[in-house]
Protein backbone atom coordinates (compact mmCIF):
# COMPACT_ATOMS: atom_id res chain seq x y z
CA UNK A 1 0.00 0.00 0.00
CA UNK A 2 1.22 3.40 -0.53
CA UNK A 3 1.51 6.45 1.46
CA UNK A 4 -1.30 8.76 2.98
CA UNK A 5 -0.85 12.55 2.63
CA UNK A 6 -2.63 15.65 3.39
CA UNK A 7 -2.97 18.83 1.63
CA UNK A 8 -5.61 21.90 1.94
CA UNK A 9 -6.42 24.94 0.73
CA UNK A 10 -4.59 24.74 -3.13
CA UNK A 11 -7.13 26.85 -4.69
CA UNK A 12 -6.21 25.79 -7.90
CA UNK A 13 -7.51 28.33 -10.71
CA UNK A 14 -7.69 31.50 -7.55
CA UNK A 15 -6.22 33.72 -9.17
CA UNK A 16 -6.62 36.45 -5.65
CA UNK A 17 -4.88 33.83 -3.53
CA UNK A 18 -1.41 34.56 -4.46
CA UNK A 19 -1.40 38.29 -2.87
CA UNK A 20 -3.99 37.16 -0.43
CA UNK A 21 -1.66 34.65 1.05
CA UNK A 22 1.65 36.13 -0.33
CA UNK A 23 2.44 32.92 -2.51
CA UNK A 24 5.22 32.96 -4.29
CA UNK A 25 3.80 33.07 -7.97
CA UNK A 26 3.25 36.04 -10.63
CA UNK A 27 0.44 34.78 -12.50
CA UNK A 28 -2.11 31.89 -11.25
CA UNK A 29 -1.24 29.99 -14.32
CA UNK A 30 2.28 29.81 -12.93
CA UNK A 31 0.89 28.88 -9.56
CA UNK A 32 -1.33 25.98 -11.55
CA UNK A 33 1.69 24.68 -12.73
CA UNK A 34 4.03 24.47 -10.02
CA UNK A 35 1.42 23.08 -7.58
CA UNK A 36 0.84 20.03 -9.68
CA UNK A 37 4.74 19.78 -10.30
CA UNK A 38 5.48 19.67 -6.73
CA UNK A 39 2.59 17.58 -6.05
CA UNK A 40 3.42 14.97 -8.66
CA UNK A 41 6.56 14.99 -7.49
CA UNK A 42 5.92 14.23 -3.80
CA UNK A 43 2.79 11.35 -4.29
CA UNK A 44 3.20 8.53 -6.29
CA UNK A 45 0.03 6.54 -8.84
CA UNK A 46 -0.39 4.04 -5.70
CA UNK A 47 -0.73 6.82 -2.60
CA UNK A 48 -3.83 8.27 -1.25
CA UNK A 49 -4.44 11.88 -0.80
CA UNK A 50 -6.57 13.63 1.44
CA UNK A 51 -7.31 17.50 0.21
CA UNK A 52 -9.19 18.67 3.32
CA UNK A 53 -11.00 21.06 1.35
CA UNK A 54 -11.06 24.56 -1.01
CA UNK A 55 -9.07 22.31 -3.64
CA UNK A 56 -10.65 23.76 -7.36
CA UNK A 57 -11.55 27.73 -7.44
CA UNK A 58 -15.04 28.21 -9.79
CA UNK A 59 -12.96 30.03 -12.60
CA UNK A 60 -11.60 26.25 -13.18
CA UNK A 61 -14.88 24.07 -13.01
CA UNK A 62 -15.24 23.37 -16.86
CA UNK A 63 -11.71 21.67 -17.01
CA UNK A 64 -12.02 20.12 -12.72
CA UNK A 65 -12.27 16.59 -14.02
CA UNK A 66 -9.05 16.69 -16.19
CA UNK A 67 -7.14 18.98 -13.74
CA UNK A 68 -7.86 15.76 -11.04
CA UNK A 69 -6.51 13.18 -13.49
CA UNK A 70 -3.56 15.10 -13.90
CA UNK A 71 -2.47 14.70 -9.97
CA UNK A 72 -0.67 11.11 -9.11
CA UNK A 73 -2.74 9.05 -6.30
CA UNK A 74 -6.38 8.44 -5.09
CA UNK A 75 -7.80 11.37 -3.68
CA UNK A 76 -10.77 12.07 -1.02
CA UNK A 77 -11.72 15.18 -0.29
CA UNK A 78 -13.02 16.76 2.60
CA UNK A 79 -15.33 19.37 1.22
CA UNK A 80 -14.31 22.70 1.90
CA UNK A 81 -16.78 26.08 1.57
CA UNK A 82 -14.97 26.76 -1.63
CA UNK A 83 -15.65 23.67 -3.85
CA UNK A 84 -18.53 24.56 -5.99
CA UNK A 85 -16.50 22.81 -8.89
CA UNK A 86 -18.66 19.58 -7.24
CA UNK A 87 -21.37 20.50 -9.40
CA UNK A 88 -18.93 19.38 -12.13
CA UNK A 89 -20.17 15.66 -12.15
CA UNK A 90 -16.87 14.46 -14.17
CA UNK A 91 -15.08 16.36 -11.56
CA UNK A 92 -16.78 14.46 -9.01
CA UNK A 93 -16.29 10.97 -10.59
CA UNK A 94 -12.59 11.35 -11.06
CA UNK A 95 -12.53 12.41 -7.31
CA UNK A 96 -11.77 8.59 -5.15
CA UNK A 97 -14.45 9.71 -2.41
CA UNK A 98 -16.11 13.19 -1.09
CA UNK A 99 -16.74 14.04 2.78
CA UNK A 100 -17.70 16.41 4.90
CA UNK A 101 -15.68 15.32 7.37
CA UNK A 102 -13.41 12.13 8.28
CA UNK A 103 -12.12 10.01 11.32
CA UNK A 104 -9.53 7.68 9.76
CA UNK A 105 -6.52 5.58 11.47
CA UNK A 106 -2.93 6.26 9.81
CA UNK A 107 -0.05 3.96 9.81
CA UNK A 108 3.23 6.13 10.82
CA UNK A 109 6.53 4.83 9.44
CA UNK A 110 7.68 2.85 12.77
CA UNK A 111 4.51 1.08 12.66
CA UNK A 112 2.21 2.67 15.27
CA UNK A 113 -1.11 4.19 14.22
CA UNK A 114 -2.29 7.16 14.94
CA UNK A 115 -6.20 8.82 14.58
CA UNK A 116 -6.93 11.31 12.74
CA UNK A 117 -9.92 13.72 12.76
CA UNK A 118 -10.04 15.33 9.59
CA UNK A 119 -12.08 18.41 8.47
CA UNK A 120 -11.67 21.74 6.63
CA UNK A 121 -12.62 23.62 9.52
CA UNK A 122 -10.36 23.69 12.72
CA UNK A 123 -12.28 21.67 15.94
CA UNK A 124 -10.61 22.55 18.89
CA UNK A 125 -12.32 20.23 20.95
CA UNK A 126 -12.25 17.40 18.26
CA UNK A 127 -13.07 13.84 18.82
CA UNK A 128 -10.49 12.13 21.11
CA UNK A 129 -8.87 15.26 21.51
CA UNK A 130 -7.93 13.83 25.34
CA UNK A 131 -6.65 9.88 23.98
CA UNK A 132 -4.45 11.55 21.60
CA UNK A 133 -5.87 11.49 18.64
CA UNK A 134 -4.92 14.47 16.18
CA UNK A 135 -7.18 16.89 14.13
CA UNK A 136 -5.98 17.71 10.74
CA UNK A 137 -7.88 20.48 9.42
CA UNK A 138 -7.55 23.96 6.45
CA UNK A 139 -9.40 26.96 6.00
CA UNK A 140 -7.40 28.94 7.89
CA UNK A 141 -4.96 31.68 5.93
CA UNK A 142 -2.83 34.30 7.37
CA UNK A 143 -6.17 36.08 9.23
CA UNK A 144 -7.64 36.88 12.55
CA UNK A 145 -9.46 33.18 12.71
CA UNK A 146 -5.62 31.76 12.29
CA UNK A 147 -4.61 33.82 15.16
CA UNK A 148 -7.43 32.66 17.18
CA UNK A 149 -6.75 29.18 16.73
CA UNK A 150 -3.48 30.03 17.85
CA UNK A 151 -5.01 31.46 21.19
CA UNK A 152 -6.81 28.79 21.74
CA UNK A 153 -4.74 26.12 20.96
CA UNK A 154 -2.37 28.16 23.72
CA UNK A 155 -4.97 28.24 26.58
CA UNK A 156 -6.00 24.47 25.72
CA UNK A 157 -1.95 23.93 26.31
CA UNK A 158 -2.37 26.06 29.35
CA UNK A 159 -4.97 23.79 30.92
CA UNK A 160 -3.23 20.99 30.22
CA UNK A 161 -5.41 19.43 27.40
CA UNK A 162 -4.58 17.32 24.54
CA UNK A 163 -3.78 19.81 21.73
CA UNK A 164 -2.44 17.79 18.41
CA UNK A 165 -3.86 20.43 16.01
CA UNK A 166 -2.52 20.97 13.06
CA UNK A 167 -3.69 23.13 9.44
CA UNK A 168 -2.35 21.63 6.76
CA UNK A 169 -2.71 24.05 4.15
CA UNK A 170 -0.27 23.95 1.30
CA UNK A 171 0.73 27.84 1.63
CA UNK A 172 2.38 26.22 5.08
CA UNK A 173 3.82 23.22 3.54
CA UNK A 174 5.80 24.17 1.08
CA UNK A 175 2.46 24.25 -1.87
CA UNK A 176 3.05 19.85 -1.22
CA UNK A 177 0.84 17.14 0.54
CA UNK A 178 2.76 15.75 3.63
CA UNK A 179 2.44 12.84 5.58
CA UNK A 180 1.66 12.65 8.99
CA UNK A 181 5.50 11.28 9.64
CA UNK A 182 6.33 14.64 8.85
CA UNK A 183 3.77 16.89 10.33
CA UNK A 184 5.24 14.80 13.59
CA UNK A 185 8.50 15.55 12.82
CA UNK A 186 8.36 19.32 12.24
CA UNK A 187 6.22 19.68 15.80
CA UNK A 188 9.15 17.76 17.16
CA UNK A 189 11.93 19.73 15.90
CA UNK A 190 10.36 22.79 16.35
CA UNK A 191 10.16 25.00 19.30
CA UNK A 192 6.94 25.86 17.96
CA UNK A 193 4.49 23.15 19.11
CA UNK A 194 1.11 23.30 18.14
CA UNK A 195 -1.74 24.18 15.35
CA UNK A 196 -1.22 26.85 13.17
CA UNK A 197 2.35 27.86 15.13
CA UNK A 198 3.12 25.84 12.63
CA UNK A 199 2.75 28.11 9.98
CA UNK A 200 6.15 30.05 11.27
CA UNK A 201 7.71 27.34 10.91
CA UNK A 202 7.01 25.81 7.59
CA UNK A 203 6.98 28.07 4.45
CA UNK A 204 7.67 27.89 0.82
CA UNK A 205 11.23 27.36 -0.25
CA UNK A 206 11.23 29.85 -2.99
Amino acid sequence: MGKVLFTSDLHFGHENVIRFDGRPFSTVEEMDNELIRRWNEKVAPGDLVYVLGDFIWKSRNDDAAELIRSLHGQIILIKGNHDRFLHNAKAKDALAGIKDYDDICVTLEDGTQKRCILSHYFIPMYNGHRYGAIHLHGHSHNTEEAQLELDIAAEMEAKGLSNEIFNVGCMYWNYEPVTLDEILKIKETSEVQNDSKLQAVVQADD
